[in-house]
């Protein structure tokens, strides 16, 4: 049986200073995410999915040792590597504290929205999009946002009540759909996508009539 740092896939995406190490599947179909900040070489975890080892196989396809991890938000298969990354690379975790399934002593740095994360000389600005989970973050530089389970192609990020689908489009169209059209979306699991198509994707779905329970898995187009 091959391992998940065996099984997964690898690419590159380099912005100017940035450079994104792409990597997966592991976990539940989760994505690994490393960026990298080329003037520099200091990197960063966007989550901990999967076990150390693929992370640490992404981090050396990049050819870096992060030093933090910057977390979207604390359901399991985002977290599962966390103990491990802060052993092997002595990472810190930065984490918005309303996120309930996190142990408070895991927390290094506590992450607000409009809070600035630094990785090298890059500066990452934390964005609070609450709804899927209470402390859910989105982390944009420039035109890449890691966006977590907020967000994915087609839909949000499932929800629990309709309350919390209520918010997470709250979350959604005043604090993503703000950003330009070409802005690119890097969610947890899947494929990217745009702002601009997410954005008119939407328009189909609010010009729609729904349940009033509506919850759970949601498609723009298909709700």
């Amino acid at each position: 049986m091959r391992t998940e740092a065996e099984a997964m896939n690898m690419d590159k995406i380099t912005d100017g200073q940035l450079t994104i190490v792409v990597a997966g599947p592991v976990g539940f179909g989760n994505n690994i995410y490393v960026v990298i900040d080329r003037e520099t070489g200091e990197a960063a975890f966007i989550d901990a999915p999967g076990d150390a080892a693929a992370n640490a196989e992404a981090a050396g396809f990049g050819g870096v040792r992060p030093s933090k991890i910057l977390l979207t938000h604390s359901h399991g298969d985002h977290t599962s590597a966390i103990d491990g990354l802060k052993e092997a690379f002595g990472c810190s975790l930065h984490a918005n504290p309303k996120e309930p399934w996190l142990k408070p002593e895991q927390i290094d740095v506590e992450v607000a929205h409009r809070d600035e994360v630094r990785v090298g000389n890059l500066v990452f600005q934390a964005i609070a999009v609450p709804g899927h989970t209470p402390g859910s973050t989105t982390y944009l530089w420039g035109k890449h946002a890691f966006v977590g389970d907020t967000l994915f192609p087609g839909g949000p990020g499932r929800s629990v009540s309709n309350e919390a689908l209520r918010e997470e489009i709250a979350s959604i169209t005043n604090r993503l759909y703000s950003l330009p059209d070409d802005t690119v979306i890097y969610p947890g699991h899947g494929a990217q996508a745009t702002i601009g198509v997410s954005r008119a994707e939407y328009a189909i779905f609010a010009a729609k009539e729904h349940d009033p329970g509506l919850h759970g898995d949601v498609s723009w187009l298909e709700s």
